[in-house]
């Protein structure tokens, strides 16, 4: 059987009912498209023109859950257009990158986020922002925002797939033979119209404020003893950066 791919567009200026009835979105300026993935799983995709090779995350040897939370969850979308969304159940995909939810007794994933301004499930905001890999490369994923302002704070949580092959004692053989998912989480402070920067210690937060505010902020940082690993600091950090220079 071929893969089966569902796709629902939610173009400009037109009212779509997505969920029995129940649930509207209704964007003024921007188009979104719901798509549900493959029923079954594909070991090749191509992408642009490129083959992908993609790990099916049900296979009986994966140790780890892709997902935030493995059952489905209570939330509420809020697009760019300020439209609210209610009566949705949420699942965040970590590994995959992708917020999934249910419609019409199928699982089905956001593949326009840009569209959507945030989702709150179980007491987290999630948005979808553009981050900075490199100085000379961007890319963009979903991050739950920890506090906003000017200067705002945000945690990508990411999930790397390993293949565990090798045992380290002598006749060790080949390992567990099993998928592993292993945990890549770091903050990001993104600037009102820049992309998200990762924070790894202090230089890279003064890289994501301007010039003229980077003394100020270094004797905040001396004088309060502030580690940047530490989410606490970084709160106090990022609020008193928006309270001192708005």
């Amino acid at each position: 059987m071929k893969p089966l791919n569902i796709i629902i567009t939610i173009p400009v200026l037109l009212l779509t009912t997505l969920l029995h009835g129940q649930v509207t979105i209704q964007p003024q300026n921007y188009s979104m498209t719901i798509s549900a993935p493959t029923i079954e799983p594909k070991m090749v995709e191509v992408i642009d023109g490129v083959a992908v090779m993609r790990y099916s995350l049900s296979s009986s040897r994966l140790n780890g859950s892709p997902y935030l939370t493995d059952e489905f969850i209570p939330g509420t979308m809020t697009t760019l257009d300020s439209t609210v969304i209610e009566g949705l159940l949420y699942r965040y995909d970590i590994y995959n990158d992708e917020m999934q939810f249910i419609i019409r007794e199928d699982t089905a994933s956001i593949n326009k986020p840009l569209a959507v301004s945030s989702i709150q499930m179980d007491n987290k905001i999630f948005v979808y922002e553009v981050y900075r890999v490199s100085e000379h490369l961007v890319a963009a994923g979903y991050f739950q925002l920890i506090s906003r302002g000017r200067l705002s704070l945000l945690f990508r949580r990411q999930l790397e797939l390993e293949y565990d092959n090798y045992v380290p004692n002598y006749g060790g053989g080949g390992g567990t033979k099993e998928f592993m998912l292993k945990n890549d989480d770091n903050h990001f402070v993104k600037l009102e119209g820049a992309a998200a920067r990762k924070i790894y210690k202090k230089k890279d937060f003064l890289n994501a404020i301007p010039e003229g505010s980077r003394n100020l902020i270094k004797r905040y940082m001396k004088e309060h003893r502030i580690s940047v690993r530490k989410r606490e600091d970084l709160v106090k950090l990022v609020d008193y950066y928006n309270s001192a220079l708005i």
